[in-house]
């Protein structure tokens, strides 16, 4: 069965559609809540997250997506640190809560949003992902190969959506003189020690690594060269 679904999470063509078909494909399973959140690369807060959601209240998406609230929500964070999925329900075992994660897993409760498993998927340029699925009952949860089942299709999935949405920069939005500052600005090294190392005054330097900047729509070096990372504008 999962071959079957890999075969046209392949051959899908249309974002909607595939959200669609991993909706059935989960659904048909047991599953009664979807979440996927896709981590663009892009490091610019309002920016950083791409939420999907089926089986939620409408309230509670609204509410998650206009508080922002994946922005301190602990088992979105847990996921992408750790190579296992995990229920939902065990977060507070798993990990060291702040005071406001704690309020948000007591906001999710009242919500009645439930338990599910929560593991990462992957993607190239950091434009990693989030998958949450939810049951109804302790009982339907997947066996230990079913969640392995579960994670193949959602990888799959995940790839699939990353090749049907590229990335808003390309590399041809830098010069390549600007991609091979950048990829030095990405290892660390200062103004001064690139204008050394490539031959150029430090005052071509400094207007580079602004024009950069602009370019990237960022104000620091650490989060031009994760954008640039992300966007695969340089590779390290």
């Amino acid at each position: 069965m999962a071959h079957e679904a890999l075969e046209a999470i392949r051959a899908e063509t249309d974002t909607s559609a595939l959200w669609a078909l991993m909706q059935t494909y989960f659904r048909d399973r047991g599953v009664t809540k979807i979440s996927y959140h896709h981590f663009s690369g892009n490091v610019q807060a309002e920016r950083a997250v791409n939420v999907n959601a089926s089986g939620f209240s409408d309230e509670w998406v609204c509410h998650y997506i206009d508080q922002k609230l994946y922005v301190v929500d602990p088992i979105t964070e847990l996921a992408q640190s750790v190579t296992s999925p995990f229920r939902w329900s065990h977060i507070r075992d798993l990990m060291r809560l702040t005071p406001a994660q704690m309020r948000y897993l007591n906001e999710m409760r009242e919500a009645g949003v439930g338990d599910g498993i929560a593991f990462q998927v992957f993607g190239p340029g950091l434009r990693n992902g989030y998958v949450g699925l939810g049951v109804d009952r302790p009982q339907d949860f997947p066996s230990d190969a079913g969640v392995l089942d579960f994670q193949v299709v959602a990888q799959a999935g995940h790839i699939r959506y990353c090749e049907l949405n590229p990335p808003t920069l390309s590399p041809g939005d830098l010069s390549p003189r600007e991609r091979q500052i950048l990829r030095w600005i990405a290892r660390g090294k200062s103004n001064s020690s690139i204008a050394d190392i490539l031959l150029l005054s430090p005052h071509t330097v400094d207007t580079l690594v602004r024009r950069i900047f602009g370019k990237l729509g960022v104000s620091d070096r650490t989060t031009a060269a994760i954008q640039g990372v992300g966007a695969g504008l340089i590779l390290l």
